[in-house]
C-alpha cells in the first residue's frame, strides 16, 4: 500500500461553510454547559465567516497572502482551546468531539490555505480526541492521514524539537499518537511509515517508545503480525544501545 500526504481539494470552500453552518448549534450546546463561552464562540463565527470570505474570494485552496489571516486562525483556535477546556471539564463526550471537529476545521483551513497554526497544541488535543474515539480501521485509516497532513505542516517550525525535556511537546505526541494511530489500524504499510518518521524524528525516544509498544502488544487481542513489526524494531533500537 502506498502512503500518501493528505490532500486538501476545491471542497474546502464547501468544508468552510459546513463548518459554519453547524457552529450555532454547537453554541448552544456550549454555554449550555458554560455560559462564559458565549463571547469566544461569536469571536470564533466571526472568525469563521471571514474563512470563508477569504475561501470565496481566493479559492478553497492555496496560499492566501493576506496580511493578519495568521492572527486570526490564531484568534479562532486559541477561543476553541477554552472551549476545548470546557468540554473536557464538562466529561460530555458529544460536546468534546463537536470541540475537536471545530479545531480540526480551522486546522484543516490553515493547512490548505499554507497558513502557519498556532497555537499547534489544541489542534493536537483534538487529533488525539477522534484518534481515542475512532472504533473502525477505516476511522483510524482517516485520523492517520488528518495527524500526517498536520504533521507535515508544522515541520518546519517543530521538527527542530529543541523542548526534548518537554514530553508533552506537540512535535513528540503527533508522532507517538501516528504511531499508535497506525498501530491500531494493522496496515502493514502505515506503521512501517508512522515508525520510520517516529525513528527519525525522536532519536532519543525510540528505544522507549517500542518498548512500551511491545509490552501492550503481548496481549492475545493484537494481532501476531502487528507484533512482530514491534517487536523488530524493538530489537533493532535496543540492540543499538
Amino acid at each position: 500500500m502506498e502512503i500518501k500526504k493528505i490532500a486538501f481539494g476545491d471542497e474546502g470552500q464547501v468544508a468552510t461553510a459546513e463548518l459554519l453552518a453547524r457552529l450555532p448549534a454547537f453554541r448552544d450546546r456550549a454555554c449550555a454547559a458554560s455560559p462564559a463561552l458565549a463571547d469566544r464562540l461569536d469571536r470564533a463565527r466571526r472568525g469563521l465567516e471571514t474563512l470563508l470570505a477569504l475561501d470565496r474570494q481566493y479559492g478553497g485552496s492555496g496560499r492566501v497572502a493576506v496580511e493578519g489571516v495568521e492572527e486570526l486562525v490564531s484568534a479562532i483556535l486559541a477561543d476553541l482551546a477554552h472551549v476545548e477546556a470546557a468540554a473536557l471539564r464538562s466529561a460530555d463526550a458529544d460536546f468534546l468531539a463537536g470541540t475537536a471537529d471545530f479545531l480540526l476545521g480551522v486546522a484543516i483551513w490553515a493547512v490548505r490555505h499554507q497558513v502557519s497554526l498556532e497555537p499547534v497544541e489544541p489542534v493536537v488535543n483534538a487529533l488525539a480526541h477522534r484518534a481515542n474515539a475512532a472504533r473502525t480501521k477505516q476511522e483510524l485509516a482517516a485520523v492517520f492521514g488528518l495527524t500526517q497532513g498536520i504533521l507535515a505542516h508544522v515541520a518546519p517550525r517543530l521538527a527542530a524539537d529543541l523542548e526534548r525535556s518537554n514530553p508533552e511537546r506537540p512535535w513528540r505526541i503527533l508522532h507517538a499518537n501516528l504511531a499508535i494511530t497506525a498501530i491500531r489500524t494493522e496496515d502493514e504499510a502505515m506503521m512501517d511509515h508512522a515508525f520510520d518518521a517516529l525513528d527519525e524524528a525522536l532519536p532519543d525516544e525510540r528505544a522507549g517508545f517500542y518498548a512500551e509498544a511491545l509490552a501492550l502488544a503481548l496481549s492475545p487481542a493484537v494481532a501476531p503480525a502487528v507484533r512482530e513489526r514491534i517487536r523488530a524494531r524493538h530489537l533493532k533500537w535496543t540492540a543499538a544501545h
